[in-house]
């Protein structure tokens, strides 16, 4: 029978988490470990019988204040499903044989993971594990966690995206923050997780002085970030690693610095001397800032991860951006299912399918090691399919790359009146209006197809433009040698396609109008 979740109310001494400004007691049914962590170690130890209980927490607390405090929770919740999956109170060799005997080839890696647990807690003196219990571990051969399941199946929901795929993110993300869908900050990290890969937590912990920019000895211009490291134990912010960006990242990241600064500061209800504004949060904490009373408080909270917001965060504004914009997978007809760890596969496939080795993949990706690295090189992904005239139009529907509007005709579009917004090929003919007063220097009329500002005419040559991709497509194939390079003009090609076949329900449209009007 389960015992209550109701932990001891003796004394019990305070540990203090591995993340700064972060403590908790044996007997708190919940323990805040940093920023993202936060683990209900009273539903689980309430299950236990009272020595195993004292033991396990004591053992538990070993891992929050000394060792990773996502490793501690990834403990706890398989401990949780042990007790559950066997319904004992206590650590015994049947328990154990038991819940071995119900896991699958695919989860056997759980007890693996309980193992060390068990292991440290035997060591550490605390009761509840027996060395009979260590002996029968000891005398097992478990089966790891697969790696790079997702990478191998080339899994259209959890694996990595299509070249398509992340074009049609950056674009849609773009785009929906021209219509005001999002916000600055939403975008910046949108295109800083597609941009470099990193993870979450590592994202999150950037801050404005992280965002650099120069010149080399050759009077070269640079951009930079200098990333925190995400899985080391030296504490926040302890080591660094720089990382090549775009210019046009660089921007939106500055701009985003700025916003930051702006907000923060009308927050705390004072201004930040330069040196304090350089270490804010690249992404703050706005309502945490709020509780802030004094500059002597948010100087000594920038010690802690207090001001950052939580790596959850990330992943929620990767998946709202998606929704909002309608980004979808070519592959699904779906709205695109995205979060960091498919961008960061995403950063792999395509190092691994351009050449590198496991060493580059591992310091592209920021391993310690190459273990994880050889999953893009032993499953290369084939070179990018031919896409021809009949393939195009059948994935234009899913795709979704023209985002501008069709128009019956040049008079009807916004700025239909103004010769200078017209589009034209090569050849001088009209293919729609640019609906956009701005400046604009895209190599006109191919890059038009995917901007929301394009407004294709109804009797436009698009056509021409479409069979003029295709054979510069196979052109660019056969002058390099690279489909992938080719592929570059896929989403061109794709939004193209989505034009002609809006043109013909158009002039289906306007044809059976006609006839219900004439008779």
């Amino acid at each position: 029978m389960p015992k209550s979740s109701t932990l001891p109310t003796v004394a019990a001494p305070r540990f203090r988490a591995r993340a700064v400004g972060y403590s908790f007691l044996l007997t708190d049914e919940f323990w805040t470990l940093d920023k993202n962590v936060r683990i209900n170690v009273g539903q689980v130890a309430g299950l236990l019988s009272e020595n195993t209980r004292t033991g396990f927490l004591n053992a538990l607390a070993f891992y929050g204040s000394e060792l990773s405090s996502h490793h501690a929770s990834n403990i706890l919740d398989r401990f949780r499903h042990m007790l559950a999956t066997s319904g004992s109170d206590e650590i015994n060799e049947t328990m154990l044989i038991n819940y071995r005997a119900k896991l699958l080839p695919s989860t056997e890696w759980y007890l693996g993971v309980i193992r060390g647990f068990l292991r440290h807690w035997y060591r550490l003196g605390h009761p509840g594990v027996s060395k009979d219990v260590i002996r029968l571990l000891d005398s097992w051969t478990l089966k790891g966690n697969r790696k790079g399941d997702a990478v191998r199946r080339k899994d259209p929901e959890d694996g990595p995206l299509t070249d398509n795929e992340q074009q049609a993110f950056n674009e849609g993300a773009v785009q929906a923050y021209e219509r005001n869908l999002i916000s600055l900050p939403e975008l910046a990290i949108c295109l800083v997780i597609s941009g470099t890969g990193r993870r979450p937590i590592q994202i999150t912990h950037l801050r404005i002085v992280d965002i650099l920019k120069g010149k080399n000895i050759k009077d070269e211009p640079f951009c930079l970030l200098n990333i925190p490291r995400g899985k080391q134990r030296q504490g926040l912010r302890s080591s660094f690693k720089l990382f090549a960006i775009t210019e046009n990242l660089w921007g939106i990241l500055d701009a985003q610095a700025k916003h930051s600064v702006k907000q923060v500061e009308k927050v705390l209800g004072f201004d930040l001397q330069e040196a304090d504004r350089q270490q804010l949060p690249l992404f703050p904490d706005l309502e945490f800032m709020g509780s802030i009373s004094s500059l002597s408080e948010f100087r000594e909270l920038l010690r802690t991860d207090k001001l950052h917001i939580a790596s959850a965060e990330i992943t929620d504004v990767l998946q709202f951006v998606a929704d909002a914009a309608d980004i979808r997978s070519e592959r699904t007809g779906d709205v695109l299912h995205v979060n960091a760890r498919r961008f960061r596969y995403t950063t792999g496939t395509r190092a691994a399918r351009e050449g590198f080795g496991e060493l580059v993949i591992a310091e592209l990706l920021d391993h310690t090691d190459t273990q994880n690295a050889g999953i893009y090189i032993k499953n290369i992904p084939e070179h990018v399919k031919r896409l021809d005239e009949a393939v195009g139009f059948q994935l234009a529907p899913y795709a979704q790359a023209f985002a501008g509007v069709l128009v019956d005709s040049e008079k009807e579009a916004k700025r239909g009146g103004d010769p200078t917004s017209r589009i034209r090929t090569e050849e001088g003919r009209g293919v729609g209006t640019c609906g956009e007063y701005g400046f604009c220097g895209a190599n006109v009329p191919i890059p038009c197809y995917t901007c929301m500002h394009f407004q294709p005419w109804l009797n436009g040559p698009h056509e021409e433009v479409y069979v003029h991709l295709i054979g510069e497509r196979e052109r660019l194939a056969n002058v390099t040698g690279d489909f992938q390079i080719a592929a570059n003009l896929d989403r061109s090609i794709l939004a193209v396609a989505d034009v002609i076949q809006r043109c013909k329900r158009r002039r289906d449209e306007l044809s059976e109008q006609d006839v219900l009007t004439n008779g």
